[in-house]
């Protein structure tokens, strides 16, 4: 009987292993036929890895280390922002914000319950950019 285990656990544990060959060999020929991750196609199989830590990251930095916008010279709500730009998924980003709104020149934008009404509204005055960065400042209106 125990001849028989022996077998049957030899012959088991050849099969998990040609399963789990035939898997990576199925992911790595994925990974390099595809066109929409260079991580991937450059490192197959591995370059998974990259993703996993990567949604894993937040966890870490909530403990760990650096909060999202503490990074220099790029922070990682920037570069994600970048990434989701260069491929053409939108950089809409939703309600809510990681930036520090206590910050002296920090930009919010308040509900008002009641629009102003036409005659009590003041001109708004042109927004001039650019001013003491370049020669020529540019005017919007």
């Amino acid at each position: 009987m125990s001849g028989m285990l022996g077998f049957l656990s030899y012959g088991l544990g050849t099969l998990v292993a040609l399963a789990l060959v035939a898997f990576i060999a199925i992911v790595f020929i994925q990974d390099i036929t595809q066109k929409k991750h260079t991580v991937l196609r450059n490192f197959p199989v591995i370059g998974h890895l990259r993703y996993f830590f990567e949604k894993q990251g937040e966890y870490f930095r909530q403990y760990f280390f650096m909060n999202d916008r503490e990074e220099l010279p790029f922070n990682r709500a920037t570069r994600g922002w970048v990434y989701r730009l260069a491929k053409a998924e939108g950089g809409i980003i939703g309600f809510g914000s990681t930036n520090n709104t206590n910050e002296p020149g920090s930009i919010l934008f308040v509900n008002h319950p009641y629009p102003v009404i036409e005659e009590d509204s003041l001109p708004t005055p042109p927004l001039v950019i650019g001013v003491c960065i370049c020669k020529t400042p540019c005017t919007a209106q």
